[in-house]
């Protein structure tokens, strides 16, 4: 079973940076050009052109890297993912002044997540593991990554995600319908089963592991000899 890119990892909701709050500010200075950034991220929603226009202005009047995420992000809204992309993989790379390692293993994460729906998953991989290599723990890098290897049917290196996601998340469907996605392509069909009841148990109505439910199905029918 593949899975398959969706727009929703591009939301605007997974630039939390944008919503700091007056405390994480070290200056008044730095939280005005976060609100910048949240007025100037809202934009896109309405105008992508207009809020790149803006973005790039604000640029060139030296307001930093919250001006450079605002023009990533619009060019990426505009269709132009690989250039968006290396531009937030860079801002994470040189590390700007006042930005935390979160807020870097972010633009990792939504750097790797465009790449993905772009159709460069080797780019992608190598986002998200700077992001993991930042922040380990790092729930939304697991998952984005885990997304990947199953696409890639990379059963092993997705079981070792799964595990990571049910070892620090146990309450999210995601990590046990995952190993119970490797464990079906590894063969082991009542291991993914257990699995597979597990993440419905956390989110019964959770679409993918329906799914994962009716390709176990499948498989033990084909084990048994029962399809032709």
């Amino acid at each position: 079973m593949r899975t398959t890119p969706t727009v929703c990892a591009l939301s605007l909701a997974a630039l939390s940076i944008a919503l700091a709050p007056i405390a994480q500010a070290q200056t008044s200075a730095a939280y005005r050009e976060r609100v910048r950034l949240d007025t100037c991220l809202g934009q896109i929603q309405i105008d992508p052109s207009e809020a790149l226009e803006r973005a790039q202005t604000w640029r060139l009047e030296g307001g930093g890297w919250p001006a450079e995420v605002c023009e990533a992000r619009a060019l990426i809204e505009l269709g132009e993912p690989r250039v968006g992309a290396d531009i937030l993989v860079s801002l994470a790379e040189r590390q700007p002044v006042g930005m935390v390692d979160e807020e870097r293993a972010e633009l990792y994460i939504l750097a790797g997540d465009t790449r993905f729906a772009a159709g460069l998953p080797g780019q992608a991989a190598s986002a998200y593991e700077a992001a993991l290599a930042l922040v380990p723990d790092s729930i939304p890098a697991r998952l984005a990554r885990a997304r990947l290897l199953a696409d890639a049917g990379d059963w092993m290196a997705l079981a070792g995600d799964a595990e990571a996601l049910i070892a620090h998340a146990p309450y999210l469907a995601a990590g046990w319908r995952y190993r119970g996605q490797s464990r079906l392509g590894l063969g082991e069909l009542d291991l993914a089963w257990q699995d597979m009841e597990r993440a419905r148990e956390q989110e019964p109505d959770d679409i993918p592991s329906l799914l994962l439910r009716g390709a176990i199905l499948e498989a033990r029918r084909l084990d048994a000899g029962t399809v032709d």
